[in-house]
């Protein structure tokens, strides 16, 4: 039926013609499989495509419902927030009050504790002149509170304050009474004698031998108190002292001494 396409004067063209056309009807269906073959790949592609494409939208969905959520969640924990803020400026700004205040208040107590360290350090100077014209009998209870003044802390005014206190107190208590005391004394032969010391508080004292042989006048002095001799008045003091011991009835006594005028000089 095809015969009009092919000369009978040419009849190898025709033989290669058909050998052609055959050829082409033999790979038809190689080709027709692998056509399907990268159909179905792409297929199937495709479709693992879709599948990831519908669960990323469904972890998605879910995520979505947790961000709201959170978001939700955060919104109020903001609002919160600045309620806390709000009153946490409140506070700071009470606090800032307060601060301004304790500083001023800071200020002046400042000023304070130098005025009294000051009033404390005249106060300490005083004593250990004091200290220094004391009686024997006192020695060691001031030497004591001088070692409390050396050992505690110079800005603990209110506890050095106590300790002088307490020692001018001592101080007082005892120039306001008569007192006795027995000391050792050396005698000019070189023996060694309890004697018997009165003190008039801290204006003088009398001291005589307990064989009243002895006598002596004690005035405090810058150094300490100077003992003089008293010869000319041993029985007299010997009597003041018997009747301060209570070992003789009171009696009316002179003894020597010196009344200070009211300007501080001798009369």
């Amino acid at each position: 039926m095809c015969t009009h396409l092919f000369p009978k004067r040419n009849p190898t063209l025709r033989v290669v013609f058909l050998v052609l056309v055959g050829s082409v009807i033999g790979l038809l269906p190689r080709l027709v499989a692998d056509d399907y073959e990268r159909l179905d790949a792409a297929t199937k592609r495709w479709i693992d495509i879709e599948v990831k494409i519908a669960n990323e939208r469904n972890a998605w969905k879910a995520q979505e419902k947790i961000l709201e959520q959170s978001v939700l969640v955060l919104e109020a924990d903001i609002d919160g927030l600045t309620s806390n803020l709000e009153r946490l400026q409140g506070e700071v700004d009470f606090r800032a009050g307060e601060l301004s205040k304790n500083t001023e208040s800071y200020e002046g107590q400042e000023v304070a504790r130098v005025f009294y360290s000051e009033k404390l350090e005249a106060l300490e100077q005083r004593f250990d002149r004091v200290r220094a014209r004391t009686p024997f009998f006192l020695e060691d209870e001031l030497n004591r509170a001088r070692e409390k003044l050396d050992a505690g802390d110079k800005a603990a005014l209110g506890e050095r304050a106590q300790i002088l206190i307490a020692a001018f107190t001592t101080i007082e208590d005892f120039n306001r009474t008569v007192t006795i005391d027995y000391v050792a004394r050396e005698f000019k032969d070189g023996r060694e004698v309890m004697v018997s010391v009165l003190y008039w508080g801290l204006a003088r004292a009398y001291a005589v031998d307990p064989r009243g042989t002895v006598a002596w006048e004690l005035m405090p002095g810058e150094s300490g108190w100077t003992w003089t001799e008293k010869p000319e008045h041993v029985a007299e003091i010997l009597e003041l002292v018997k009747v301060y011991e209570q070992k003789r009835p009171p009696s009316i006594r002179l003894v020597p001494g010196k009344v200070m005028n009211k300007a501080g000089g001798e009369g």
